[in-house]
């Protein structure tokens, strides 16, 4: 009997193990092939221009905000939340750092004045995202109808003090982020240094399959960000930007207690608070980080188009929560990563990208981004049930 017993457990072992594979191929390879399908497909309907070295550093640049969005709408989303309100708050600050370099005069302060208006928008996006995480955290109301009301009050705000308008042209040090370049020389050498770390890392650490996928997929996306980068002008600083601060957050979420809380109250808020948890505490961080970082998309979008418009991120929540869901987060909360949102992120601008190059119609790319959203969320709910 026993040795039966141990036939047995040793047969659902291995399906357990295959079962994990086929999981993990679905997961992760599976979208991967289908979005080098799609590049080259795009590459071949553009006339060989989308696989160029110019075309993709543009796509990183267009891309950065949404990045920056997505970040922080990752954090909202793992703790069951939701934030509708970031692509309202993006316009507010945006349009608050373009005032001040035009009618303020900051403009002719050069990078001081740069420094100065970013700060002013952060600290504008900082105290709308303290305002929803203190009604989410200590007034108990629902996130969606919280941030369903800033969305609807920074949009207004934009507007007032616009007046409706356009406001450009910004001063040339705060259009450096968005218009220049870390050199070649030296962007080639950061890639090889992160390449370098991450196998120091695998060098000093127990051999684990997982952690020789994880080094061989950096080594290989570095190599990439070289071939790309290095065979146009070197990084964007913007591109540079919202990299570390996803790098940043995927450090505190992985490595930190504030991370644990983040998954224990999205897995189960009343369980996570008898446990010890500071929930209140933790939800307002985030929301607080939420606003912050949609502050910085602001600023971003603000220095890439060289103005602000009182339209700024109209449904860039949307973007943003269609690629955390690609990327594998739950809307339910307690799961996710913020490497499948980049992961996601990246489909979303080669998408828009792609279909921009080969001539599709903005209202037809509307059209299919709701259905990719749609799809997406299908996917969760399926998976959950399984």
């Amino acid at each position: 009997m026993e040795e039966v017993g141990v036939q047995t457990g040793s047969v659902f072992e291995s399906l357990a193990s295959s079962g994990d594979k086929v999981k993990k191929f679905q997961r992760f390879v599976l979208p991967g092939l289908a979005v080098v399908a799609v590049m080259v497909l795009f590459h071949a309907l553009s006339d060989g221009t989308f696989l160029t070295s110019r075309n993709l550093s543009n796509l990183s640049r267009q891309i950065c905000t949404n990045l920056t969005l997505a970040t922080g709408m990752t954090l909202v989303i793992i703790t069951a939340g939701i934030d509708l309100s970031v692509g309202s708050v993006l316009a507010l600050c945006g349009m608050v750092a373009a005032i001040t370099q035009v009618q303020f005069g900051f403009s002719a302060m050069g990078a001081t004045g740069a420094f100065l208006s970013a700060g002013i928008a952060l600290l504008v996006g900082g105290l709308s995202g303290a305002f929803t995480g203190f009604a989410v955290s200590r007034l108990k109301i629902t996130p969606f109808i919280v941030t369903l009301g800033m969305m609807v009050i920074c949009r207004g705000l934009t507007l007032i003090i616009s007046g409706a308008q356009a406001v450009s042209p910004i001063g040339d040090s705060f259009g450096a982020l968005s218009s220049e370049y870390l050199p070649v020389g030296y962007s080639g050498l950061l890639f090889a240094v992160v390449a370098l770390g991450a196998v120091f890392v695998h060098w000093r650490t127990p051999v684990e399959r997982r952690l020789i996928q994880n080094t061989l997929l950096i080594c290989m996306l570095c190599v990439a960000g070289t071939a790309v980068f290095c065979g146009y002008r070197g990084i964007p600083y913007i591109v540079f930007l919202a990299l570390s601060c996803a790098g940043l957050a995927m450090l505190v979420l992985k490595y930190t207690r504030y991370g644990r809380f983040v998954y224990a109250i999205g897995g189960n808020t009343e369980a996570a608070e008898l446990s010890g948890v500071p929930v209140a505490r933790t939800l307002w961080i985030t929301y607080f980080v939420m606003g912050l970082l949609a502050a910085l998309a602001g600023v971003m979008d603000v220095s890439r188009v060289n103005g602000a418009v009182p339209t700024a991120g109209e449904l860039a929540e949307l973007d943003a929560i269609a690629a955390v869901v690609i990327g594998g987060t739950s809307l339910m909360g307690g799961v996710g990563k913020l490497s499948g949102t980049l992961f996601g992120v990246l489909i979303m601008g080669v998408l828009n990208n792609g279909m921009s190059l080969i001539g599709v119609s903005e209202h037809y790319q509307k059209v299919f981004k709701g259905v990719v959203i749609i799809l997406a969320v299908y996917l969760d709910m399926r998976s959950k049930r399984k």
